[in-house]
């Protein structure tokens, strides 16, 4: 998401930096959970097609993964504050993933 870019008095843009082909290759898993059922599943995205997937998953499985968001700007510079001043941030807890 680029809205902080757009936002007036938004983030500056330093740099932009070519990804190695190793970090294009990476496959990032990530947790979700549905709202109305509880069920949880494992959401991954091929690098090399675009193209996602979802398999159903335990809460073990899903233990490690950060929960899939899409995050506000605002919401991104109140969690670095709070990982900087070693404190534990609102928005992550409220996405904890429920049993």
């Amino acid at each position: 998401m680029d809205a902080a870019f757009r936002r007036r008095g938004g983030w500056e843009l330093l740099d932009v930096v070519a990804l190695s082909q190793e970090e294009q290759a990476e496959v990032h898993h990530y947790a979700k959970q549905d709202p109305i059922s509880g069920s949880l599943s494992i959401y991954c995205v091929d690098p090399a097609s675009g193209q996602g997937s979802e398999t159903s998953a335990t809460i073990e499985e899903c233990h490690n993964l950060e929960r899939a968001a899409v995050w506000s700007p605002e919401h991104v510079e109140e969690r670095l504050r709070d990982y900087l001043d070693s404190l534990p941030n609102r928005w992550v807890e409220s996405m904890r993933l429920k049993p």
